[in-house]
């Protein structure tokens, strides 16, 4: 009779000395996330700040889906020709003196 008691009081003792190795180490974990918590804080309070610096950004335009087909088609082409005189202008920049034409 004597060995159950002993029996019992030493898996109470191992159980006891398991849970307070589980406790440590949900304590060292808390500790670890309370840390980030304060680091992630700081770092969204400085974006906050960038932001507010920087300002509200203007809303993008809306789809034109609706609109006039014979006005978007023009503004389509200017924008297109604008487009590729631009790029006549790079491709004759960049041409070597002796292949530019002469009226350039």
């Amino acid at each position: 009779m004597w060995w159950w008691i002993l029996i019992w009081a030493l898996l109470v003792l191992i159980a006891l000395a398991y849970l307070a190795t589980r406790a440590w180490g949900v304590w060292g974990q808390l500790k670890e996330l309370t840390a980030e918590v304060s680091r992630s804080s700081e770092t969204v309070a400085a974006l906050q700040a960038q932001t507010d610096r920087l300002g509200e950004r203007p809303p993008p335009p809306q789809p034109d889906i609706f609109g006039d087909p014979r006005r978007l088609r023009r503004e389509r082409d200017d924008t297109r020709a604008s487009l590729k005189q631009q790029r006549r202008a790079r491709l004759a920049a960049r041409r070597p003196s002796w292949a530019r034409h002469l009226d350039s």
